[in-house]
């Protein structure tokens, strides 16, 4: 089956990452679709009608326990709070399920899933990295990758198992309180824990292949060729591996995520990143409605990190750089 969280804006992104796992699930295609709101219901227009289920974060969290975490999250750090709970709850309704996939709604599956089901056979949890070599010069390089972890919570797969069950009630256990994007405090949203997941957990499995998780950080590595039905991305060897899923995340809205000041992407009209954007903006348009592009998220009261770009960024920059600058030099009391 397939799991997503999302708020109610983003509920065209998770249409249409459904209408591609349906369309690439293979033996699963009839597998039931999952979207985790973690939003208020009341917030969907009159008449709405949702092609997948949808699961309102409300029936899973007792309302004092909401208001406590919409109280002391943004509305990223709320939904990453919640996503362990949800992907319990997803193995709980539905007991015939053995395998699961849980990717935002950010995404797209772009060929057949059966590589995915056969490595469930043996895995009992699948990770993509971040990057899968390393990187050149320029940012983000390594050093910032550590900051938010190694392995990608926007994609993840799971094999019923007490094993798995056990992972969850670890992560769940960690994530509801600590969710919060502080690098000082080595904290980083629900992905920074998924670092000990192949030491503490058995049958845990990294995935190295590029062509399972391509995205805005890991693009520059990477070499994308169109096929007749699909695509291709070179590996490390120069091999070419089918493109199974990708993440759109900061390429469709660029304020997303936490690369908003790459260097190393420059899109042109017609390259294979900007044909992809191009198909991807048409799926989520077949689901867009009005209300939805304006609804701000229920829940998660603090407010988002603002994007600065353009001067504003350059003075913020070159502050923090004096600031530094000045922790470092013997200023002498003066008395």
């Amino acid at each position: 089956m397939l799991l997503t969280i999302c708020t109610v804006r983003q509920l065209p992104q998770a249409f249409a990452l459904g209408d591609s796992f349906r369309h690439f699930a293979g033996q699963a295609a009839t597998a039931p679709i999952l979207i985790g709101l973690v939003d208020s219901a009341d917030a969907l227009p009159a008449g709405f009608t949702s092609p997948y289920t949808l699961l309102p974060v409300a029936e899973l969290v007792p309302a004092d326990e909401l208001a406590t975490l919409s109280a002391q999250y943004t509305p990223t750090e709320f939904a990453a709070a919640c996503k362990p709970l949800f992907i319990a709850e997803a193995f709980r309704r539905y007991p015939d399920v053995n395998n699961l996939v849980y990717a935002d709604p950010n995404g797209q599956f772009l060929f057949p899933l059966t590589t995915l089901w056969h490595k469930l056979d043996t895995a009992t949890i699948l990770l993509t990295p971040f990057v899968t070599r390393s990187l050149s010069a320029g940012e983000p390089d390594e050093k910032f990758l550590q900051n938010i972890g190694l392995y990608s919570a926007d994609f993840l797969a799971f094999r019923r198992s007490s094993e798995t069950d056990r992972m969850l009630d670890w992560w769940d256990e960690r994530v509801r309180t600590r969710a919060y994007v502080n690098f000082c405090a080595g904290l980083c949203l629900d992905q920074i824990w998924l670092m000990h997941v192949p030491v503490f957990f058995r049958q845990a499995r990294v995935i190295r292949n590029p062509g399972w998780h391509t995205a805005l950080w890991n693009l520059p590595e990477r070499t994308l060729t169109p096929e007749a039905d699909h695509w291709l991305v070179n590996g490390p060897a120069g091999e070419k591996d089918p493109l199974l899923f990708f993440n759109f995340k900061g390429l469709l809205n660029p304020n997303e995520g936490f690369f908003t000041h790459q260097n190393r992407l420059r899109m042109s009209d017609k390259s294979p990143v900007s044909v992809l954007l191009a198909t991807y903006r048409q799926a989520v348009d077949q689901h867009k409605l009005p209300v939805m592009n304006s609804h701000p998220a229920a829940y998660g009261q603090q407010p988002e990190p603002p994007v600065l770009r353009g001067w504003r960024y350059a003075v913020v920059k070159s502050t923090r750089t004096v600031v530094r600058f000045l922790d470092t030099v013997y200023l002498p009391a003066i008395r």
